[in-house]
C-alpha cells in the first residue's frame, strides 16, 4: 500500500487510554463493535498493554514509554479461556502470566454447566455471576482500573434474561472502574432493527446494542471491506464519539482507518 502508515488514537491528547489518570475520577464507557472476519483481538491485547505498561508498540509509535503500575486491568470473557487470551498477548509481545496487575475472570468454563444453569430463570444465578465479577474488580483496591468485558450476548441469546438486566450489572461495573470497554460481535443475524418480538433473542441483543450506544463516550466499529476481501487490507476500524461526552479537557478523534493484520499479529493501519 502506497499511502503512509498510521498511528492509532483514540482522543485528542492523542492516548488510547487518556481516562487512566490517577485520581481515577472518571468512570467512562467504551463500545468495540466487530463483525465476522473481524477478531478483535488483536485490538484488545493493544488495549492491555496500554493500561498496564503504557505503551502500544504495534499501534502507536509515539506510546513508548513504558510506566510501571500503570492501573490494573480486569479482563472478563464469556467465549475465551485464560490460556487463549495470555497466548494471544504473548503473539504481540505482552506476557500477562507475570503481571501483577493482571486479572483474568473466566466466564467461558462452566457457564451453562456450574455458573447458569436454569436459563430461563437465570436472574439469581446471574446476580451471583456478576457478583463474583464485580468483586473481583473491587479487590484491585483502586478505581482506576480497566476492565474489558467480551461476549456479554451471549447470556442475552441463551438465558430469559433482558437487555436492562445486563446493562444494570454493566453500570455497577463502569462504576467501580475506571473505564469499561464492552465488546460486542454486531454481525447483521444477531442486529436487526426491524425485529419487534421481546423474546426474541436477537430483539434481545439489538436492544443492548443500541443501549449501550447511549451510555457510551466511545465507539469502535471494526469491519470487513465492503466491496470485498484484499490481499494488503483485513478490515476497516471506525472511531466515533459516544452520546456521553469525555472530560472537557480531552476528546475523542473521530477517525475511520483500513487496517492489515498478518499471521505474526503484526498491524499496519492508514487512514480511509
Amino acid at each position: 500500500m502506497a499511502s503512509q502508515q498510521q498511528d492509532l488514537v483514540f482522543y485528542s491528547d492523542n492516548s488510547l487510554l487518556s481516562t487512566c489518570s490517577p485520581s481515577g475520577d472518571e468512570h467512562t464507557l467504551q463500545v468495540i463493535s466487530h463483525r465476522e472476519g473481524t477478531d478483535p483481538s488483536w485490538l484488545l491485547n493493544t488495549l492491555l498493554e496500554n493500561a498496564l505498561l503504557g505503551t502500544a508498540n504495534s499501534v502507536n509509535r509515539d506510546l513508548v514509554l513504558k510506566k510501571n503500575n500503570r492501573t490494573s486491568a480486569v479482563y472478563v470473557s464469556f467465549h475465551n479461556s485464560a490460556d487463549f487470551v495470555i497466548n494471544s498477548c504473548r503473539k504481540q509481545g505482552l506476557d500477562l502470566a507475570s503481571s501483577k496487575n493482571f486479572t483474568f475472570v473466566d466466564c467461558f468454563s462452566d457457564l451453562f454447566t456450574k455458573k447458569i444453569t436454569k436459563t430461563d430463570n437465570c436472574k439469581q444465578q446471574l446476580a451471583s455471576l456478576f457478583t463474583d465479577i464485580l468483586s473481583k474488580v473491587v479487590s484491585q483496591g483502586s478505581s482506576n482500573c480497566v476492565v474489558f468485558v467480551e461476549g456479554l450476548e451471549i447470556l442475552l441469546a441463551a438465558t430469559d434474561a433482558t437487555s436492562n438486566d445486563i446493562l444494570r450489572w454493566v453500570s455497577k461495573l463502569n462504576q467501580a472502574c475506571n473505564s469499561l470497554f464492552i465488546t460486542i460481535n454486531a454481525e447483521s443475524p444477531m442486529i436487526n432493527m426491524e425485529n419487534e418480538n421481546p423474546q426474541d433473542p436477537v430483539f434481545k441483543i439489538t436492544d443492548f446494542y443500541i443501549k449501550l450506544y447511549h451510555r457510551s463516550s466511545l465507539n469502535v466499529n471494526i469491519s470487513p471491506l465492503s466491496t470485498g476481501r484484499a490481499n494488503d487490507i483485513t478490515g476497516c476500524l471506525t472511531v466515533s464519539r459516544g452520546s456521553k461526552p469525555t472530560s472537557a479537557s480531552i476528546y475523542v478523534v473521530e477517525k475511520e482507518y483500513v487496517y492489515h493484520l498478518s499471521k505474526e499479529s503484526t498491524v499496519k493501519l492508514f487512514f480511509r
